[in-house]
């Protein structure tokens, strides 16, 4: 792997989350390859469409808001959509985190030429807690959701194809929930989310 390029927005809580647990993915990819960190207002279109084309990294991590249909940047600016630019991933591996891109954009972007697609065809969850908002990475709440979807990421960096970070990662969730069936912390109501986002967690 040569290169790695991931969006990291940076405007309310969601993606203030997003932008926090992307760190560790960045600081990993650093030490392997040439990485272009689109972070805060470079999380836009033109910044996005521009390094894809001038760039051409083989992997690609889009972290933001999203639905069906499209993944956002900054300030919510649609960054891939459907019937858009979903070519300009072409030879790309994506992982989405972002909420049901891989219900109908995921599909899309392997129609058009993507090496393969990693995403959620449902929302995305996590919890957090309200007195750890300011310092995402000390939040427990959060922690389960990040260290498990970030699996996906960290094993794609790592060399490993699209189907393997996908077996890593569930591998991981499975462990976490298991953990957490058997710990006496009381975090036992992140179980059901953690279930939703392993059950709806793709790989094409």
């Amino acid at each position: 792997m040569h290169s790695l390029l991931i969006t990291r927005p940076r405007y309310e809580k969601v993606t203030y989350y997003l932008y926090h647990w992307s760190t560790g993915l960045v600081s990993e990819a650093n030490k392997k390859c040439k990485v272009f960190d689109l972070k805060k207002e470079k999380a836009s279109k033109k910044f996005l469409e521009s390094y894809l084309k001038k760039q051409k990294p083989e992997i690609v991590i889009l972290n933001g808001h999203g639905n069906e249909n499209c993944v956002t940047g900054h300030d919510g600016e649609v960054l891939i959509a459907v019937g858009d630019n979903t070519k300009s991933l072409k030879d790309c591996v994506v992982y989405m985190r972002a909420c049901s891109a891989g219900k109908i954009l995921g599909h899309e972007i392997m129609k058009h030429g993507a090496k393969a697609f990693i995403g959620y065809k449902e929302p995305f969850r996590f919890y957090s807690k309200t007195e750890s908002v300011q310092h995402p990475l000390e939040d427990e709440y959060a922690k389960p959701f990040f260290e498990t979807s970030n699996q996906v990421g960290l094993s794609l960096i790592k060399g490993r194809t699209a189907k393997e970070a996908q077996a890593d990662s569930l591998k991981l969730y499975r462990k976490t929930i298991s953990n957490l069936l058997t710990s006496k912390t009381g975090d036992l109501f992140l179980f059901p989310d953690l279930i939703w986002n392993m059950a709806h967690q793709v790989c094409y």
